[in-house]
């Protein structure tokens, strides 16, 4: 699926919730459903600077696509919410080129709502994990081109 259609799909299902807590309930499910990243893979260096949450976000770069491996230090335990923004993230960004990932809308979060209702911690934490997704894409893209 194409970082478009992702979109689309996350646009169509935002779109459905009637009531505006629909997305906290949705975003919980997710981050539940989660099978989060082995152990060895939560390492300091792949912690995501500024988020309230220990939040870890692991590139693999393999035939031209770039995989995210992320989860938060309790798991499907907690934290929940910050898990939750992950996965939606990794909806749209996982199993995608570099180069895509660069020319996505970086709006597209804000176009759907999700930033109402986040304190601004998460807010924050969220933006943070954007912008790590951004630069391991801006890093494999260098990498991909000289292959």
């Amino acid at each position: 699926m194409t970082i478009e259609e992702s979109q689309n799909e996350i646009r169509n299902i935002f779109a459905a919730f009637e009531n505006p807590d629909d997305k906290w309930v949705y975003l919980l499910k997710i981050a539940r459903e989660h099978i989060g990243m082995i152990d060895s893979l939560k390492q300091e260096k792949f912690i995501v600077k500024g988020c309230a949450a220990k939040m870890f976000l692991a590139p693999e770069y393999k035939n031209g696509l770039l995989y995210f491996h992320m989860d938060t230090d309790g798991g499907e335990t907690a934290p929940l919410l910050s898990r939750g923004l992950g996965c939606l993230a990794l909806k749209i960004y996982n199993e995608q080129k570099p180069t895509d990932i660069l020319a996505a809308d970086p709006n597209f979060f804000q176009n759907i709502g999700l930033q109402i209702g986040l304190t601004p911690t998460r807010a924050n934490g969220f933006a943070s994990l954007l912008k790590q997704i951004y630069m391991y894409a801006k890093a494999y893209s260098l990498i991909g081109n000289k292959q």
